[in-house]
């Protein structure tokens, strides 16, 4: 898998996430999804997790990984993003 490829596809996911509400980010803490993206040298899974930071529940980690298509051999490209959550969004 090409590494600008597999990059491209992680940012695009976690930009996602990061225009996410606050509300929405905390109800996903704990729920890992996954999804299938085409890239040139095929379909790329992509696996996304989003874990609290701080015990005060004040921000997220959001945690993108990539799976590259090849049967022969491991390959495995993973980019975070670390979002605040404001109090009120959440609870």
């Amino acid at each position: 898998m090409n590494r600008a490829n597999a990059y491209t596809v992680l940012a695009a996911e976690l930009e996602t996430y990061r225009e996410l509400p606050g509300d929405a980010l905390a109800a996903l803490v704990g729920v890992t999804q996954c999804k299938v993206v085409p890239i040139d040298e095929g379909d790329c899974s992509v696996e996304v997790q989003v874990q609290w930071v701080t015990p005060k529940q004040s921000s997220v980690r959001v945690t993108a990984i990539a799976y590259g298509p090849s049967h022969l051999m491991t390959e495995r490209y993973e980019e975070a993003l670390t979002l605040p959550v404001r109090e009120t969004d959440h609870r």
